[in-house]
């Protein structure tokens, strides 16, 4: 292990560049998702992912040292290093080399894994296998350890922003406007002319939203243009609250990062919008109920908004392949 930086929290140089690299991760997926990956990629950390990266990468990664390879390159190895420590537990260290290295789970006595040098490999080999051979290595030696100790499972060192967390305080920007819609809330309800016992969170109360802003809506287009209008940011808001209150869902915002391109903020919809995800359930998912919303005036389908509440992911009672603890 003499390509290892393996001792984590002690002050030295790798802490801080590991650290860093930490810090990164969930902004490096995000980019990678919506810059450098076809349409429909998702960086969900699955196995079934990997082929998909690597054959983006395979077929359009250049190693041209621009800022948009560099980007690219990271991406990848940030979304390859947390899958497999999906599989095999572990946490991230770094490398004599200065990169990034995955130290599975130490119960499963493996080396250290080198996204970098998996990457190489994939672009010199180009038959889409090196990930999930990679992967397959590792479910392996982790059935292996289950099989002398049932009920074991790998430890991960969760990954700030990406990892089953308890919920973080909200962004400023997102506290106040929290504050805002629960104190408008009782006038959007009786603006909506509904009956008030109507607006109790319920699941079911979707359709109720979802026929009304329809009603009120002619087309996307005339949604779009009322959207910091009363009516449409407490339909946002109820839309969210109900995932909330049903799904383990928590409320969350994020800015777009200066250098990214307006257009490419406009794309990605979980851009400057409040959102909905589920910090508390593994892989759980992200939604955008002003997206939801018009999804719905769009197809003129008012089960729409209760269709995406059922996209949210149940908590699993088994917590997943792996256990978490602790911060980097």
């Amino acid at each position: 292990m003499s390509d290892e930086r393996n001792d984590l929290g002690d002050g030295t140089a790798a802490d801080t560049d590991v650290d860093r690299w930490i810090a990164d991760v969930p902004a490096l997926l995000m980019r990678l998702e919506t810059w450098h990956t076809p349409e429909g990629f998702a960086t969900d950390r699955t196995p079934e992912s990997l082929r998909l990266l690597e054959e983006a990468l395979v077929l359009g990664y250049e190693p041209e040292g621009t800022d948009e390879s560099r980007d690219f390159l990271q991406g990848a190895m940030a979304c390859l290093g947390e899958s497999l420590m999906q599989i095999g537990g572990g946490r991230w260290g770094w490398s004599d080399g200065g990169h990034p290295l995955v130290l599975p789970d130490a119960e499963l006595g493996l080396e250290p894994l080198d996204p970098l040098k998996l990457v190489i490999e994939a672009q010199e080999r180009a038959d889409f296998q090196v990930f999930t051979e990679t992967a397959r290595t590792l479910s392996a030696a982790v059935e292996a350890r289950r099989s002398s100790a049932p009920g074991w499972k790998p430890v991960k060192r969760r990954t700030p922003g990406l990892d089953p967390w308890a919920r973080n305080d909200p962004h400023p920007w997102l506290a106040g406007w929290l504050a805002e819609r629960r104190e408008a809330f009782a006038a959007w309800a009786a603006d909506t002319g509904a009956d008030p016992r109507t607006w109790d969170f319920s699941p079911t109360s979707l359709d109720t939203l979802g026929d009304l802003v329809i009603a009120r809506y002619a087309s996307e287009d005339a949604y779009r243009a009322d959207e910091y209008g009363p009516f449409v940011q407490g339909a946002v808001w109820y839309v969210g609250e109900v995932a909330v209150h049903h799904k383990a869902g928590a409320w969350a915002y994020h800015e777009a990062e200066p250098r990214i391109p307006r257009e490419e903020v406009q794309r990605n919809i979980f851009l400057e919008r409040p959102f909905v995800n589920q910090p508390t359930v593994r892989d759980g998912i992200g939604d955008v109920p002003f997206h939801v919303l018009a999804i719905a005036v769009d197809d003129r389908d008012p089960g729409a908004l209760r269709e995406h509440l059922d996209w949210y992911r149940e908590p699993d009672p088994e917590g997943g392949p792996v256990s978490y603890r602790g911060t980097p």
